[in-house]
């Protein structure tokens, strides 16, 4: 087990979390990164990364943990993300990161228009949406009128990793290229920046043991989902296997009642065949009483139903 964690420590790159976020918590990195990611907002500085960040909506409510949170000098909140695999709830995902950020952006007695703008930005290692971009800006749309978005402070944008299609500027491609493993121009300071880093984060012992810590307990977790998910097909398909039995018991049931009650009906035929025949025959009620007795199993009050 020890050498299968080293070896996946040493593997791991910048699309594993763990290694993302220990990067994104330099100071110079977040920012260079975050000015790549939107350049329009001339980004000045930020508020040192957090990836400690927690944030309870409620009491009983699922709490939300970043995995780098930050602010700028101008009052936006930013929380940065690192999506390995693709559990098919992205949009939730996404949705729910983004109050627990926003929830951060409004301060008690603010008016609502005073409310901070919050970036919830995430890099998937697959196509978050499998519309074959490069990257998705998410805003609120209008139905009906799609051209106009609405200015409500949230922005939820979606990096495709994986994506060949350079639709991002050249210095956000290189970033995206770093994170894929993908050829990159070594002189680029965020490149040389990330190297360093990355080689700081390698050689951190307390990291690397809480790394295997939790590889460990990713790895019992999947252990136990998995027994969980087996126990649980396993219940379904035993309900549906008592319910099919249910049915077919049912179903036996009640060809069994048919059964009986065609064969009361045959019986009554003859009974009542028979009679009719005794009768043409001028013999009294008691001897064809004595007669069906002799051949059927009947009760006197049942024939005397036939007699009458």
């Amino acid at each position: 087990m020890n050498e299968f964690l080293q070896k996946k420590w040493e593997a791991a790159d910048l699309t594993d979390d763990y290694i993302f976020n220990k990067v994104m918590l330099d100071y110079d990195i977040c920012l260079e990164v975050l000015r790549r990611i939107l350049p329009d907002l001339h980004i000045k500085k930020i508020d040192l990364p957090n990836n400690q960040q927690e944030i309870a909506l409620a009491p009983d409510a699922k709490a939300v943990r970043f995995d780098i949170y930050t602010t700028d000098e101008q009052g936006n909140h930013y929380d940065i993300e690192m999506q390995v695999a693709d559990h098919h709830n992205i949009a939730k995902r996404i949705r729910y990161y983004q109050t627990a950020s926003s929830m951060e952006a409004y301060d008690k007695g603010q008016p609502y228009e005073k409310a901070d703008d919050s970036y919830v930005i995430f890099f998937c290692n697959f196509d978050p949406f499998q519309l074959g971009e490069q990257r998705y800006i998410l805003h609120k749309h209008i139905d009906g009128v799609p051209e106009y978005v609405v200015k409500d402070g949230q922005t939820d944008i979606l990096f495709n990793v994986p994506s060949l299609k350079h639709d991002v500027n050249p210095k956000m491609q290189a970033f995206l290229d770093m994170i894929a493993q993908r050829k990159v121009e070594e002189s680029d300071p965020l490149v040389v920046k990330l190297r360093k880093r990355m080689a700081v984060v390698k050689r951190n012992r307390k990291w690397r043991s809480e790394y295997m810590r939790r590889s460990v307990y990713e790895m019992d977790q999947e252990m136990r989902e998995q027994r969980i998910k087996e126990d649980e097909e396993q219940i379904k398909k035993d309900q549906e296997q008592i319910k099919k039995e249910k049915q077919e018991l049912k179903e036996a049931n009640q060809r069994l009642v048919e059964d009986n009650q065609r064969l009361v009906n045959t019986r009554n035929v003859i009974i009542k065949s028979l009679i009719c025949t005794l009768r043409n025959l001028d013999l009294d009620n008691h001897l064809i009483k004595k007669e069906i007795k002799k051949n059927f199993d009947l009760k006197d009050e049942e024939i005397d139903k036939y007699l009458k």
